[in-house]
């Protein structure tokens, strides 16, 4: 077997660090609950960045309310998830949701204070909060559970 020089290519899991049959089977099962809501979310957004919804009025506020059922997929998806999972991964889970709704709610004080001087958008600040804490949800997740295998 070669090995590459810039160990770009994944290495070959020993058989003591090999998922087990019910880990791949969480895996996907994980991945097909989230897929949906991700798939419709970026249509959504393409369709509103786009201008496709057509004239403004009740169908506008329609289209933008609609972005509300992939949010309620997800939190469906994050809640199957943790149903299946093991305690030592519902601890990480734990620890990575703590540090991102910490992170949402620093950031929402801090766009309330900037509000408080006229600094900003409101909507596009929210929606940078929303999205970093989510971000860093994901991140300290990841960070987490190979580390501590």
């Amino acid at each position: 077997m070669t090995t590459s020089y810039l160990y770009v290519l994944p290495m070959e899991k020993s058989p003591e660090n090999r998922d087990s049959r019910s880990d791949t089977v969480r895996a996907r099962a994980l991945f097909v609950d989230w897929l949906p809501a991700v798939v419709a979310l970026v249509l959504l957004s393409l369709i509103s960045e786009l201008g496709l919804f057509g004239a403004a009025g009740s169908w506008e506020v329609f289209w933008s309310l609609l972005n509300l059922a992939p949010g309620l997929w997800i939190v469906r998806a994050v809640v199957r998830g943790l149903r299946r999972a093991d305690e030592y991964q519902r601890r990480c889970q734990l620890e990575a949701l703590a540090i991102g709704f910490g992170v949402l709610t620093m950031a929402i004080y801090a766009v309330g204070l900037l509000q408080a001087v006229g600094v900003g958008d409101l909507r596009q600040l929210i929606q940078i909060s929303f999205i970093g804490s989510i971000l860093i949800w994901i991140a300290a997740l990841l960070f987490k559970t190979p580390r501590t295998r």
